[in-house]
């Protein structure tokens, strides 16, 4: 069966004061998407929509979507994936900090067979947003990422907003794999939560869901500075035990496993720096012996970081 978009009539929906935004003035350099990140400072918005598919993943905070009349209270782990034309509207609650990453594209960016609508039902790549263009009824608005999913969404977007920002060699080609894998992403977890409802439920772990998230982004912006797993406890106010046993059901890793590997990448970006020593590296991201760091760095790369600082970018004579 053929997908076909229900375009509105523009002169009433300005009648009713629905704002509309199009792809055509949205969308810059003839690029079929666009990344950006919004916080609070950003406002609320009223009644408006577009001619495009809209991804918008909470990091941080919380705020209220309303669509089709109804309201959601989208919290941090968050994400939907608006079909074009959904007439919805953004409401910031006062006092609460709200940070999204945002993603909109128009569906020949996912293949330039899908422009315009109707597509052919049996194009494999309409299955990538197919979920998210079906009757208002069907559509999914809200769904709750689990474990390591979210923690790739968050990755995925935040890869996908730096390229879009630098516009470097082949960022469109990495924008679209990212977008993709996105959507598989997305639509895995929309499939699991309706064969399970009860994962969006009131389970012991999205008890312990958030303090792990904030456990994993301090990580993140400490991993340069000595972290121990006591401190992490004392911070979330968990045991030992509980406080590993949540964070591997929420990022697919050991405590351990995860700052090792957070600490590899960081240094695969510095070690393509030419001012920079494998020393150098070695210290700035978080390590205190030269030995270890090889060791580690070799065992999650498969080549020592002299090695890799050599021939990241190397050519075959």
């Amino acid at each position: 069966m053929a997908i076909h978009w229900l375009e509105p009539d523009i002169a009433e929906c300005t009648r009713r004061g629905i704002a509309y935004f199009t792809s055509e003035l949205e969308m810059a350099n003839g690029l079929p998407c666009k990344m950006y990140r919004i916080t609070e400072k950003f406002g609320s918005l009223s009644d408006h929509m577009h001619d495009y598919l809209q991804i918008w993943y909470v990091s941080k905070g919380e705020f209220i979507h309303t669509l089709y009349g109804q309201k959601y209270r989208m919290i941090q782990g968050n994400i939907f994936v608006l079909p074009p034309y959904s007439v919805h509207r953004v409401e910031m609650i006062p006092g609460k900090e709200m940070e999204v990453l945002g993603c909109e594209f128009m569906p020949a960016f996912i293949n330039e067979r899908l422009e315009g609508m109707p597509a052919e039902p049996q194009l494999f790549d309409l299955s990538f947003i197919k979920p998210f263009i079906t009757t208002e009824d069907r559509v999914p608005l809200k769904i709750t990422l689990t474990g390591g999913s979210d923690l790739a969404v968050k990755e995925l977007l935040a890869e996908m907003l730096a390229e879009y920002g630098s516009r470097g060699p082949f960022f469109d080609i990495l924008l679209k794999a990212n977008l993709l894998k996105l959507l598989a992403i997305v639509n895995r977890e929309h499939a699991d939560q309706r064969k399970l409802p009860s994962r969006t439920g009131g389970s012991d772990q999205y008890q312990y869901r958030e303090p792990i998230l904030e456990s994993v982004q301090y990580i993140h912006d400490h991993y340069d500075q000595p972290l121990w797993l006591e401190d992490l406890c004392a911070r979330t106010m968990m045991s030992r035990t509980n406080f590993c046993r949540r964070f591997k059901e929420v990022t697919g890793r050991t405590f351990s496993q995860y700052l090792a590997n957070y600490r590899i990448r960081m240094a695969m970006r510095l070690l393509t720096e030419p001012e920079l020593t494998v020393t150098d590296v070695c210290f700035k991201v978080g390590f205190n012996e030269l030995p270890y760091f090889c060791r580690i760095f070799k065992k999650y790369t498969g080549t020592t970081p002299a090695y890799y600082k050599k021939n990241a970018f190397k050519t075959v004579d």
